[in-house]
C-alpha cells in the first residue's frame, strides 16, 4: 500500500477562489464524517480530509463504498458555494471530478446523473453532497483509482484496468482541486450559466430511455434534458415531462 503524502498535493496546487488546507487519515470511518465535525468547528472553506481506508465510506442514498487500503481516492472537502451556485453543486463536482481526471490520465468519463462518472459503460467515480446545518455542504468523492479486476464490485472499473497502468493518486487529486478552484472563480466572473452546458457536454445520458424509482414505483422515460436547477427532466410516454431532483429519486439506470 501506498502512504498518501500530501505534500506531492500542495506542490501542484494553484491558488484561486478557494484556499486550501489539506489532512490525512490512514484509515477512519468516514470522510464524511470527519468533514461534517469539522464544519461544525466553523472550519474554512476548502477544509480537506483524505483517507487510504474507510470502514464506512458511503454513497448516495446510504450505499456501502469500499475500497482495499491505498488504492482508491478517498476525499472530502468542506465548500460554502453562493447562493446561485448551490443548486449546480452536483453538476460543477462532476464536471470538476471528471476534468481532473482528464487532465491526469487523458480518459474522459461520461457523466450520469445525479452523481456517477462512467468510463467504457463502468462505474469509475461517485459524488455524495450532504448538506449539514448551516451554510456549508460536504462534498465527498470516491475515484478507482489502482484496483484490479478482483478488488472491484460487478459493473465497476479503475483507471489502472482501463488504462493499463498505475496512477498517481496525489496528481489526481491536485488536479481536481484545481479544476475546483477555477469552477468557482469562473463562476465568481461569469455567473452560473455555463455550468449545466459544461455538464451537457460531458454526458452522453441525453436522449437515451432511462428507468428511475420513485414512490416504491419503477418508471420509464428518455432523459430529456438538465433544467436550470440541475433537475433530469425525462420524458415519458404521453409526451408530458418529469423534473426529477437527486434526493427524491433513486436507481436511476440508462435503459
Amino acid at each position: 500500500m501506498s502512504v498518501f503524502d500530501l505534500d506531492q498535493v500542495r506542490a501542484r496546487l494553484t491558488t484561486g477562489e478557494v484556499r486550501w488546507s489539506l489532512h490525512y487519515e490512514a484509515d477512519c470511518e468516514s470522510t464524511q464524517d470527519l468533514a461534517r465535525a469539522a464544519a461544525a468547528q466553523g472550519v474554512e472553506q476548502g477544509w480537506t480530509i483524505v483517507t487510504d481506508f474507510q470502514r464506512g465510506g458511503r454513497g448516495r442514498l446510504g450505499r456501502s463504498w469500499l475500497a482495499p487500503a491505498g488504492q482508491a481516492l478517498l476525499f472530502s472537502t468542506i465548500l460554502r458555494p453562493p447562493i446561485d451556485v448551490l443548486p449546480l453543486l452536483p453538476l460543477l463536482a462532476a464536471v470538476t471530478v471528471a476534468g481532473g481526471i482528464e487532465v491526469t490520465t487523458g480518459a474522459a468519463p461520461d457523466l450520469k446523473w445525479p452523481n456517477d462518472l462512467i468510463l467504457h459503460r463502468q462505474k469509475l467515480a461517485g459524488i455524495l453532497l450532504e448538506r449539514p446545518a448551516g451554510p456549508a455542504v460536504i462534498l465527498g468523492v470516491g475515484v478507482n483509482v489502482n484496483q484490479s479486476i478482483a478488488d472491484l464490485p460487478e459493473a465497476a472499473t479503475s483507471l489502472r484496468v482501463e488504462l493499463g497502468h498505475p496512477v498517481e493518486r496525489q496528481v489526481l487529486l491536485a488536479a481536481i482541486l484545481n479544476d475546483l478552484a477555477n469552477a468557482y472563480d469562473r463562476a465568481d466572473r461569469e455567473g452560473v450559466d455555463w455550468i449545466v452546458p459544461a455538464w451537457r457536454s460531458r454526458s452522453s445520458m441525453l436522449g437515451r430511455p432511462i428507468t428511475f424509482h420513485r414512490d416504491g414505483a419503477t418508471i420509464r422515460g428518455v432523459a430529456d434534458d438538465i433544467g436550470n436547477d440541475g433537475a433530469l427532466l425525462v420524458r415519458m410516454a404521453d409526451g408530458t415531462r418529469v423534473s426529477l431532483v437527486a434526493g427524491e429519486v433513486e436507481q436511476v439506470k440508462l435503459a
